[in-house]
């Protein structure tokens, strides 16, 4: 009764303290209350509930499991049996002698964030004589008894659901009516061919004046609207996906390439991302994973070779692109020729990237979130902040460390990239001796650049993730993130692919070349992954050969892909050649481009979700990665028929009708 008591008096006189004074009244009140029913001789269930939520300490804090995020679903279920409050879920940020950590409280409805912060600071939430917010055993801190609470934030109204958000969600949702209803306005001119011979239009005869022009206008636009519900139905995109052709002139083997390291990126996303967002051994993680390279698969290389390959690839596939293009039509490098393959490419990205922008706005703000919300917060925040740099495709250059679907900055290189390709080919058709010195100026260029900015900004190699705070942020605003520096991979795929192209006659006369190949590309892969952990790059420390090997590896592991491609293309790819042909990567890389604009997204909703950490082993990261990919290939599935593959269909729709009328 007297700690009861003692807790009422101090309740009373904390209006007149002044760290107390910002407080609201109301809030006061009910924590009041709760404490006072806590510490009751018979404690009421709410209050016991709303104690049982907070977070404990618990073990393996050598390992990193420092963050207490208690039970979330608990704390909304308590309620004061009078109905004035019920639990609330906050984070108090927590930093004691050196270590940064968040412990989860439940608190009345009514306290707002600052209520929380100043009522933690006077140590007010305790059971009996034990503080909610217990500091750390001095086992683990030099002084146990010192512990600041720097902010406290609570979940209610962080995902506020304004106006852009509905937007987003309508946009969202208007792409799974516009298929629905295109498939059966297209089953439903399927049955009236079937049973009804009469045409379905008759069209008026020949008027002039007001009427006529209204018909006219009525007519444009019901064939539009034919036209659009034809372009969204299922009846012609799901065929699209399905059916397995060999594309003219393309590299069977191309597809497996693309859709394994689309695989290697979603292996090291579910393993960095998680890392990042939710692990109660991170320390752990750092000393098994960052270190050793056994765990390539895990970080996609030294650090995602995979969108390497992607630009190679994109390389490749745009000089061929281009080439096809000159073939049918004025066989020469102009304006009209080049804006019309910018507009192609812009036609191909943009539509699905901007539509994954809305997606992930609507979404995130109707997900009802636990008590791992930071990183779905920061994207969604970011997102309605710069969502405009990724329309500009400027996403790599502005708010580099608070871009909206951070993962979208290989767009914008990609499509940076492809600005240069019709001067690559002008110059290849002008000069081969041309294209040779310019080609070569290009990679010295990106090659330096790389080299100066890595040795000045002393950026790590091997491990980004690792304490150097400040290089991991250099480390992709400075480098990672800039066309000038990943230049390299997509210049090999566009000189390969204009070699290929050109390329009438076998390069390869016998197994010994194609096996010298081989091996020359195998030891130049083995030798970009093992030297990543052999360089020296340490803070105090940051040999020249560092700064050499950030500014080379990528290239050479392009060229040794490269190198698969093409002996592959000449029909010395054995056994590699047969698995990377195989028609299932063929259906899997249509899907390809949705599945890494979607897969980041999955990875941060299910993390979100979840009301406990997760805890680092081999197999929870084996099941994650499939659990992660088989999600990753529906959705992006989903994504491929109900927007990419219409918004192709209303491309080739307008762009016939404008043919048409230019021949007019």
């Amino acid at each position: 009764m007297s700690v009861s008591l003692l807790m009422l008096l101090l309740m009373a006189l904390l209006p007149y303290g002044s760290p107390a004074k910002n407080v609201s009244q109301r809030c006061l009140e009910d924590t009041t209350q709760f404490l006072s029913d806590l510490n009751a001789v018979k404690p009421k269930l709410y209050a016991i509930m709303m104690y049982d939520a907070l977070g404990k300490l618990g073990s393996n804090i050598l390992g990193g499991n420092t963050d207490r995020l208690g039970s979330y679903t608990e704390c909304l279920s308590a309620k004061v049996p009078s109905g004035k409050f019920q639990g609330q879920y906050c984070k108090l940020y927590v930093f004691q002698e050196g270590v940064d950590y968040s412990v989860g409280i439940c608190v009345p409805n009514s306290c707002h964030d600052e209520d929380v912060t100043t009522l933690a600071i006077l140590d007010i939430f305790k059971f009996k004589t034990i503080s909610f917010v217990s500091p750390f055993p001095s086992l683990f801190t030099l002084n146990s008894t010192v512990s600041a609470v720097s902010v406290a934030r609570c979940a209610n109204g962080l995902f506020s659901f304004d106006a852009f958000a509905a937007i987003c969600l309508f946009v969202s949702i208007l792409f799974i009516v516009l298929p629905i209803t295109g498939t059966i306005y297209a089953a439903a001119l399927r049955w009236e061919v079937k049973f009804d011979e009469s045409p379905a239009y008759i069209l008026p005869s020949a008027n002039y004046g007001s009427t006529g022009e209204f018909a006219f206008v009525v007519i444009a636009f019901l064939a539009a609207l034919d036209s659009t519900l034809k372009c969204f139905s299922l009846q012609k995109n799901l065929p699209a996906i399905w059916t397995v052709k060999p594309s003219k002139g393309v590299c069977s083997a191309l597809n497996g390439i693309r859709v394994l390291s689309l695989m290697w990126i979603i292996s090291g996303h579910t393993s960095q991302m998680t890392a990042w967002q939710n692990l109660d051994n991170m320390l752990e993680w750092k000393a098994r994973v960052l270190k050793n390279p056994i765990y390539i698969y895990s970080r996609s290389g030294p650090f995602y070779l995979g969108v390497d390959t992607f630009f190679l690839i994109s390389g490749w596939l745009s000089s061929r692109s281009l080439l096809n293009m000159l073939h049918h039509s004025e066989k020469a490098i102009t304006l009209k020729v080049t804006l019309k393959y910018l507009c192609n490419r812009l036609a191909r990205l943009q539509p699905l990237h901007m539509y994954s922008i809305c997606l992930l706005v609507g979404v995130y703000s109707a997900v009802p979130w636990g008590s791992v919300w930071e990183i779905s917060k920061f994207h969604l925040d970011n997102c309605r902040r710069v969502w405009w740099s990724n329309l500009f495709l400027l996403n790599n250059f502005i708010s580099v460390t608070e871009s909206c679907n951070g993962w979208t900055w290989y767009l914008a290189n990609d499509f940076q990239f492809y600005l240069t390709t019709p001067l690559v080919i002008f110059l290849y058709a002008k000069s081969k001796c041309g294209l040779i010195i310019f080609g070569t100026t290009l990679f010295l260029a990106s090659f330096t650049i790389t080299a100066l900015l890595s040795s000045f900004f002393r950026l790590p190699v091997a491990s980004p993730s690792d304490m150097r705070e400040m290089s991991t942020v250099l480390y992709f605003t400075k480098y990672y993130t800039k066309p000038y520096c990943r230049y390299g991979p997509f210049l090999v795929g566009v000189l390969l692919g204009l070699f290929m192209y050109h390329q009438q006659a076998h390069i390869l006369r016998n197994k010994v070349q194609a096996s010298l190949g081989w091996l020359c590309a195998m030891l130049a892969m083995l030798a970009v992954i093992s030297l990543a952990y052999a360089v020296e790059d340490s803070l105090n420390s940051y040999s020249p050969a560092a700064a050499i090997y950030q500014a080379l590896h990528r290239t050479v592991w392009a060229a040794a892909i490269g190198w698969i491609i093409f002996a592959c293309h000449e029909g010395y790819g054995g056994l590699a050649n047969r698995v990377l042909s195989w028609d299932i990567w063929t259906l899997l890389a249509k899907i390809s481009y949705a599945c890494y604009l979607v897969h980041p997204m999955l990875i941060i909703l299910y993390n979100g979700l979840q009301e406990t950490l997760t805890h680092y082993s081999d197999i929870n990261m084996f099941y994650l990665f499939f659990g992660h990919c088989l999600l990753t290939a529906i959705t992006g599935s989903a994504l491929t028929v109900l927007v990419e593959k219409p918004f192709e269909g209303l491309k080739q729709s307008l762009a016939c009708k404008f043919h048409r009328m230019v021949l007019l």
